[in-house]
């Protein structure tokens, strides 16, 4: 996809999420900076009256911490050279985080999600409070057919694709 894709279904993935009420009513959310041509949230700095939190990878361990940052001014170069919150930042809970945007490289129509292989979001997304919500962003080509998750990942709450929200039954 070229770039000027990636940011115009990017942009309706993030006008989608700003018109669910499982966005409006969260008032701390984990987003992530982009990689690899993941979809670009960031444009959801933009939304007053939110907290937005980004993942860092705990050193030794396959967890992530949350920071709380308001620009791309906030980060460093971090582990796998991804860009993370610099620990200075306020830390902020995984229990009081009541969404958690994740991106991936594929998900299924049951919410499975396939990331990196790291395991990072599935050992840290046990943690979460029980009333806190996942959901996965992706592009419609990402969606693939089932079956293909292991006891180990944990699925997500929804998908939300520029053209639709799939919703975990």
């Amino acid at each position: 996809m070229s770039a000027e894709e990636i940011d115009l279904l990017s942009q309706k993935i993030v006008n989608r999420l700003i018109s669910l009420d499982i966005f409006k009513n969260s008032k701390i959310i984990a987003l992530y900076v982009p990689i690899k041509n993941e979809v670009d949230l960031m444009a959801l700095l933009e939304v007053k009256g939110k907290r937005f939190v980004f993942p860092r990878v705990e050193n030794g361990t396959k967890k992530l911490a949350f920071y709380e940052a308001a620009s791309l001014d906030n980060f460093e170069k971090g582990s796998f050279n991804i860009p993370e919150p610099k620990t200075t930042l306020n830390r902020t809970g995984i229990e009081n985080i009541d969404l958690f945007l994740v991106p991936g490289v594929a998900f299924s129509e049951k919410c499975e999600r396939i990331g990196y292989g790291g395991g990072f979001y599935d050992s840290t997304l046990k943690y979460k409070n029980k009333n806190a919500r996942t959901l996965g962003v992706a592009f419609d080509f990402q969606i693939v057919g089932e079956g293909f998750s292991e006891p180990f990942d944990e699925s997500l709450d929804a998908v939300a694709t520029p053209e639709r929200f799939i919703i975990n039954s």
